[in-house]
């Protein structure tokens, strides 16, 4: 396993601790079977376009964006012939980022999603699911990059937003001396890299908007519950929500 950084003194603690093998060169790009680009969307496609002349027939490129369809779209184009891509993406993360944060037991029964393209061949399937299976993520779902954006519209990027929302909606003044698990988990992932969230919104700026949008409807139906003094509607709504929850956990 090589690897390339622009912090060369994290390739170095990575050689020290075994998992990482030679140097930081990025030249042993062209001697790899399979090349992972961990930059954000944009950053990848910049740095393939960068280093053309580095990719070689035969290579199987993936990446760990959190989103697909424009970055996808524009590799697909750029890679040269004989170069497959599938992109795949871990869903285990943290609200810290950078090379300190790892964690090795993290990806622990985690879903593990694949996402095929038009440069997609059957033997990256297989290499990414080895790879899944090794790091002993859970579920592994198979789709195509327009599905993956939605998906993770709702299920990563509106969470996000509820998170910096709901903290930046705080107007009192003694709310730390009176938070509870409720607040720290909503808002736990309000401690978020905005660089990078900024651009993955903004890449994925229609499916987003429009699961927030699915969400104002819901916030307007439980307010107009309350306003009204709706006991009975708004238990009824709130046990709805429940058994989805309670549902959910079952898979």
């Amino acid at each position: 396993i090589y690897a390339y950084n622009r912090n060369h003194d994290h390739v170095l603690t990575g050689i020290k601790q075994g998992f990482i093998q030679d140097d930081n060169n990025l030249k042993r790009l062209s001697s790899c079977d399979l090349v992972i680009l961990a930059l954000y969307p944009e950053h990848n496609v910049q740095f393939v376009k960068e280093n053309l002349e580095l990719f070689k027939k035969g290579q199987v490129i993936t990446d760990v964006s959190g989103t697909k369809t424009k970055m996808m779209s524009e590799l697909e184009e750029l890679l040269p012939k004989g170069v497959s891509y599938t992109s795949h993406h871990p869903m285990a993360g943290k609200e810290t980022s950078g090379f300190l944060s790892r964690d090795a037991k993290i990806f622990k029964n985690a879903n593990f999603l694949i996402v095929q393209g038009s440069r997609s061949i059957d033997k990256d399937e297989k290499l990414l699911r080895e790879i899944a299976n090794s790091l002993q993520f859970g579920k592994i779902t198979v789709m195509d990059a327009k599905s993956h954006d939605e998906l993770i519209a709702f299920t990563s990027q509106l969470t996000h937003v509820l998170a910096v929302a709901l903290v930046q909606s705080d107007h009192l003044t003694m709310t730390k001396d009176a938070t509870g698990d409720s607040y720290r988990d909503l808002t736990r992932i309000a401690k978020i890299n905005e660089v990078m969230w900024s651009e993955l919104f903004l890449e994925n700026k229609e499916a987003l908007l429009n699961k927030i949008n699915d969400f104002e409807v819901q916030l307007e139906k439980i307010k107009s519950l309350i306003l009204e003094g709706n006991e009975a509607e708004l238990q009824t709504y709130l046990k709805e929500a429940k058994e989805r929850r309670k549902a959910f956990d079952l898979y």
